[in-house]
């Protein structure tokens, strides 16, 4: 092949500061060649739990539009958070916008990267991963270690603080992989080897089709709901 696809690599896929903004200003860097956009999973509070499934739609939409106008690099983020707006939970973001890539025939036009404040255990970065996320920014996990770092004695800097998570972090992803027989984090990135208990068949088929679900419970309202509980406390 005289023109091979170009490709972005990272050593491992939990990103820090350095990495996110590197990849916001992705097309400076490339001369254009890769151009990010960002996905803001958020929506109103004033929406309540029913906003919830119009967002959904609309960021699917959004995604599509997106790849179509030259972006490959999508960038799935919960940092516009605050008050007024709730984030839809991160997974069911990225599992809606995978799949629906992955129905328009679209998802290997681009890379699907989680900015979240929700990913913390390495069972949460499983999670992300199983559903379609090439590489995650746990933005709150890292600020919170390194505000930590600062009070603690000794020569631990905030930046070796995010180091060993980032390490801690992978170290735990492979010993996942490991446990199902893959090798590779691209084999296990979308590859949904999990089982869904609690989740009724309608939120599973419409957002983690493919998923199986043995156990019915509750639906996507109820995850909104108790998405605007946590929001509230």
């Amino acid at each position: 092949n005289i023109n091979p696809p170009m490709r972005l690599e990272v050593a491992q896929p939990i990103l820090d500061y350095k990495d996110i903004t590197r990849l916001r200003h992705i097309s400076e860097h490339t001369g254009g060649k890769f151009r990010s956009h960002e996905l803001d999973i958020c929506y109103p509070v004033a929406w309540g739990k029913e906003g919830v499934e119009a967002r959904l739609a609309s960021l699917c939409a959004q995604a599509v539009d997106a790849v179509k106008s030259g972006h490959n690099i999508l960038i799935v983020s919960d940092r516009m958070l605050d008050a007024d707006n709730v984030a839809i939970p991160a997974l069911l973001a990225t599992s809606a916008i995978h799949q629906h890539l992955v129905s328009k025939g679209m998802r290997t036009s681009a890379g699907l990267v989680v900015e979240t404040g929700s990913a913390r255990e390495t069972h949460h970065f499983a999670l992300l991963a199983g559903y379609g996320a090439e590489a995650i920014h746990p933005y709150l996990a890292l600020d919170t270690l390194a505000e930590m770092a600062k009070g603690l004695p000794g020569e631990l800097s905030p930046e070796k603080a995010i180091y060993n998570f980032q390490k801690a972090v992978g170290k735990g992803l492979l010993k996942v992989m490991s446990k199902m027989g893959i090798s590779t984090y691209m084999s296990y990135c979308g590859a949904q080897i999990f089982e869904a208990i609690g989740l009724n068949k309608a939120l599973v088929d419409q957002y983690f089709k493919g998923t199986a679900s043995n156990v019915e419970g509750i639906g996507v309202f109820e995850v909104a709901e108790e998405a605007l509980r946590l929001h509230h406390l």
